[in-house]
C-alpha cells in the first residue's frame, strides 16, 4: 500500500535538506558509482532559474525523496562543469529545438521510504508540472545496472537511445521521451492507412485504424521505402537474420536501414507504441512468413518490429488495434 506523501516544489530554504539527502543516500549505496551527486552550487541554481526540484515529504514534514529537473539552455558561463551539456544533441536537434530540452537530472529516495514508488510518483508530478512549459524533449541518464531507476523510466515511456561513457568515463544509458501531446502518437505502417506502398503497390485504410484516428495521431512510416526499396517490388521474407526476395536477392541492408529510420521517427515524434503490418519481414510482430514464400508462418519478428521492441516501444498488429487502444487507455493516454 502506498503511504501518503506530500509532493511540493522545493524552495531555497530546502537547499540544505536536498544536499544532505543526496550525500546521505550516496554514502549508503551498495554501488555509489551509480549515482553522481551535484555540487551545492549546482543544486542551488536549480532552486532558482536553472530548473526546479520536487520534494516528497511525510505528513510530519520529513524529506523522503526528491527529483531535480535541469534546463540546459539556461546554463551560463559561470555554471559550466562536467554536467554542462545538452543531451538533446544525442537526438541531433537543431539550435531552436535544443532550447526545448529538459533533463530529468537527479532523483533519490531515502532507504527507509523505498517501496512506495516515490521515484515514479515524483516523475509523474514533474511531468504534470512541465505540461504548460515549452520544453518537450525529456532526457536523462541511468546506470545500466540500476534496474530500479531504469524500470521506472521505461515504465513511464522513456526509451534508451544510446549507451556511452558520460561524466568523466562513467557508463550510462541515455533515455528519451517526448512530452505527450494531448493526443497520443502511434507509429503505423503507412500501408494500413491508405498509402499504396506494399510490395504489390497496394494499400488499404484499415477500419480499426480509421476509428483510432479520432483519439490518437497516427505517424505513418514505410520502412521498405525508407530503406531505399521501390514500389512495387519483389516480395521478400526473413530467412534467419537475412531478408531475401523470392528470387534470392539479399535486401537485408535496405530492411535494416528502414528499421533504423522507423525507430528514428518513433523517437522524434514521441510515439507511445506502434501498429504495424502483420506477417511482414519488416513490420510483422510475433508471427512472420518463414522464408519459403509458400504462405507458411513461423514465430518471429520483422526487422522494424524487433528494433522497436528492443527500444521498449510496444508493437501491435492491425488485428490487435483494440489491444493497442486498451494499452493506451490503461496508461490514461486516452479516455473511456
Amino acid at each position: 500500500m502506498n503511504k501518503d506523501f506530500i509532493i511540493r516544489k522545493a524552495k531555497e530554504a530546502d537547499l540544505d535538506a536536498v544536499v544532505s539527502m543526496m550525500e546521505e543516500i550516496k554514502a549508503g549505496m551498495e554501488h555509489p558509482e551509480w549515482y553522481v551527486i551535484e555540487s551545492r552550487a549546482w543544486v542551488k541554481r536549480h532552486l532558482q532559474e536553472q530548473g526546479f526540484i520536487l520534494l516528497a515529504e511525510t505528513p510530519e514534514g520529513i524529506p523522503a525523496a526528491f527529483f531535480m529537473v535541469d534546463f540546459p539552455d539556461r546554463h551560463d558561463e559561470d555554471s559550466k562543469d562536467v554536467f554542462d551539456e545538452n543531451l538533446g544533441e544525442e537526438l541531433q536537434l537543431g539550435e531552436a529545438e535544443l532550447k526545448r530540452v529538459a533533463h530529468m537530472d537527479s532523483a533519490a529516495v531515502r532507504p527507509e521510504y523505498r517501496g512506495h514508488h516515490l521515484q515514479g510518483r515524483l516523475l509523474e508530478a514533474v511531468e504534470r508540472e512541465m505540461q504548460d512549459r515549452p520544453e518537450c524533449y525529456y532526457l536523462c541518464t541511468v546506470h545500466p545496472d540500476n534496474h530500479a531507476s531504469l524500470s521506472t523510466m521505461l515504465h513511464h515511456g522513456y526509451v534508451i537511445i544510446r549507451t556511452k561513457e558520460k561524466y568523466g568515463g562513467l557508463r550510462r544509458h541515455i533515455l528519451y521521451k517526448r512530452k505527450e501531446p494531448v493526443r497520443p502518437r502511434i507509429l503505423v505502417s503507412a500501408c494500413l492507412i491508405g498509402m499504396n506502398c506494399r510490395y504489390n503497390g497496394e494499400g488499404v485504410l484499415e477500419e480499426s485504424l480509421q476509428k483510432l484516428m479520432q483519439e490518437a495521431d497516427l505517424i505513418p512510416v514505410c520502412p521498405e521505402i525508407a530503406g531505399g526499396l521501390a514500389t512495387p517490388r519483389e516480395p521478400a521474407e526473413r530467412v534467419g537474420s537475412r531478408v531475401l526476395t523470392k528470387t534470392g536477392t539479399d535486401v537485408t541492408a535496405q530492411y535494416r536501414r528502414g528499421a533504423e529510420e522507423a525507430l528514428k521517427m518513433a523517437k522524434l515524434y514521441g510515439c507511445s507504441c506502434a501498429i504495424l503490418k502483420e506477417r511482414s519481414p519488416s513490420c510483422g510482430s510475433g508471427r512472420i512468413y518463414d522464408g519459403t514464400h509458400t504462405g507458411t508462418l513461423t514465430d518471429g519478428d520483422g526487422l522494424t518490429a524487433g528494433l522497436l521492441k528492443q527500444n521498449s516501444i510496444p508493437v501491435f498488429g492491425e488485428s490487435r488495434a483494440a489491444d493497442c487502444r486498451a494499452w493506451l487507455e490503461k496508461r490514461k493516454m486516452i479516455r473511456l
